[in-house]
């Protein structure tokens, strides 16, 4: 149906969500962790100097000689930056669940016909 919801929660860490136990609960430390990750790329993509050029564009014609290695360099940094900042928002998440922190979830079925996700 149009305008059902397509994603839920299974399951968070207990205090650290918005109405925990139900299908709409949803962990507070996601928002933050997704807020600092777009606070980072803000910053890398919109800091720029007085000819338009971002950090990375900065450092990376400071270590190389020639324009095309410079842009090169400047998308393998930004592409490793990419994947460093979302390893840091991940592994948390990641960790939580091993660990068996992750157990508030809802009673109710999520999805007709579908089983919830198990702990």
């Amino acid at each position: 149906m149009v305008g059902d919801p397509v994603f839920y929660y299974g399951y968070v860490i207990e205090g650290l969500a918005f109405w925990p136990g139900t299908k709409h609960q949803y962990p507070w430390y996601d928002a933050i962790a997704m807020g600092v990750q777009m606070m980072v790329f803000t910053y890398l993509l919109g800091r720029t100097d007085h000819n338009g050029r971002t950090v990375v564009e900065v450092w990376a014609d400071a270590k190389t000689k020639s324009r095309l290695h410079a842009a090169l360099l400047s998308i393998m940094a930004f592409i490793v930056i990419g994947h460093a900042v979302y390893l840091s928002v991940f592994a948390p998440h990641l960790v939580t669940k091993l660990m068996g922190l992750v157990t508030v979830g809802p009673t109710e079925q999520l999805f007709p016909g579908i089983p919830n996700q198990p702990l």
